[in-house]
């Protein structure tokens, strides 16, 4: 139960982001738009805890400059 809930974090966003791609389908122009600034920042932050994840690869608050 501790790995579905640990890689939730990593596949609830990539899924919510194919969902919004896929009712920009069946919506009008402006709530397309939307849609896909939703599913775009939805990709953007389950890739990134996955590579997170993948190992050293740090995060934003590791190399300050």
């Amino acid at each position: 139960m501790r790995a579905v809930k640990g890689t939730g974090r990593y596949w609830l966003p990539l899924l919510g982001s194919a969902v919004c791609l896929i009712a920009s389908l069946f919506v009008g122009p402006v709530l397309v738009w939307l849609l896909l600034i939703l599913a775009f920042g939805l990709i953007l932050d389950g890739v990134t805890a996955m590579w997170e994840r993948a190992g050293s690869t740090g995060n934003l608050t590791t190399y300050r400059q």
